[in-house]
Order: structure tokens, then sequence, then C-alpha cells
């Protein structure tokens, strides 16, 4: 299916995916950013996720959804972390068209990003800015 930027009206949803965080992820996220820091454990002893591989994770739905191509911008982003998440946790990222406009030849896209437990409680929310080419539209 096609993605035509140009009618995506904000607020609307944009994706809505849901993940189980694995280790795979985690150390391919590792490996990706070249973290090799000590492992953080909670008071059980499980593997707690690094916060910003639920940022990573919650931006891959966009990516996926919206069809983004390569070469596209990711400009800037603001996230909170509300909780720390164990490793293996099942994960619902959710994100929403904040803004959609065009600047000379470019679009910028802003989504909101909420990453949720399985239970309903929020972990993370924030917002990304993307940036492609104005007349980019994916067939």
């Amino acid at each position: 299916m096609a993605v035509d930027y140009s009618l995506l009206e904000t607020g609307s949803k944009v994706s809505d995916q849901k993940y189980t965080l694995t280790h795979e992820e985690v150390d391919l996220y590792l490996h990706a950013v070249q973290d090799d820091s000590e492992r953080h454990l909670d008071s059980s002893g499980t593997e707690l996720a690094p916060p910003m591989a639920l940022a990573a994770l919650s931006l891959r739905g966009v990516v996926i959804d919206l069809q983004i191509p390569g070469g596209t911008l990711h400009v800037g982003q603001e996230m909170e972390f509300k909780d720390a998440v164990r490793v293996g946790e099942n994960l619902r990222c959710i994100a929403s068209l904040a803004s959609n406009n065009i600047r000379g030849d470019w679009r910028f896209m802003v989504v909101n990003l909420s990453v949720l437990r399985s239970s309903g409680d929020q972990v993370m929310e924030g917002k990304s800015t993307i940036m492609l080419p104005a007349e980019n539209k994916i067939e």
C-alpha cells in the first residue's frame, strides 16, 4: 500500500505495534550504538533494557508503518522515561502525528510516541521529528 504523506492528518494514529523486548534485540541495539558498558539489573537480578533502546523500538513501528524511505533524516527527539523496563517484557508502541508541514523542498513530520507495558502503564513518552523530501510518495 502506498503512503501519501500529504494526506496524513494531525492527531491520526500512524503506528500501533506490539513487541517483546528480547535479549537478542537488546544485544543488537548495544552493538549498533557500540555500547559495551556493564548491563543493569533490577533487584531480582533481571536485566534492564537501555532506555534509548525503547526509543529506537518506538520509532521502528513508525518507520515500518509509514514506509519511511532510506535517506530520510531523523532530526530531533525528546523522550521522557517513566520507569525501567525488564528485558523480556511485552510492550506496545503507539505513535500519532503531531504535525505534518512543508518547508521549502522538505516535509517535516513530528510524531508523538508512547510505549506501554502489557498492563497499560506508560514507560516512555516523547516526540520525534522526521525530515524527508516534500514530494516523497512511496508507491
